[in-house]
C-alpha cells in the first residue's frame, strides 16, 4: 500500500521535498509510519517527537491505521506571537 505524506514548514526544508510516497504494510498506524518517515528521512528524526498528523484534511492520533492512498500531513508545532 502506499500513502502520500505531505510535509510543512521546517520538515518540508529538512526533507528537501514537500510531498513523498511511502510505502506501508496493511494495518499501518500513525505511530508506526513516524518509524518509517525517520527510516527515509533521518534528518528529520529528532522533529517527529512533537509532530502532529492529519490524515486527508482530519487530525489523527498515533493510533490511526491508514489505508491505501490516504494523504498524511505532517505538521510541525507552530509557535508565534
Amino acid at each position: 500500500m502506499k500513502v502520500t505524506l505531505r510535509l510543512f514548514g521546517q520538515l518540508r526544508e529538512l526533507a528537501e521535498c514537500d510531498e513523498a510516497e511511502i510505502e506501508i504494510k496493511e494495518g499501518t498506524k500513525i505511530g508506526d509510519l513516524v518509524w518509517l518517515v525517520g527510516e527515509r528521512f533521518p534528518n528529520m528524526r529528532q522533529h517527529l517527537k512533537v509532530v502532529s498528523f492529519s490524515i486527508d484534511n482530519d487530525y489523527a492520533s498515533k493510533e490511526t491505521v491508514l489505508n491505501e492512498g490516504n494523504e498524511v500531513s505532517l505538521l510541525p508545532p507552530i509557535s508565534g506571537g
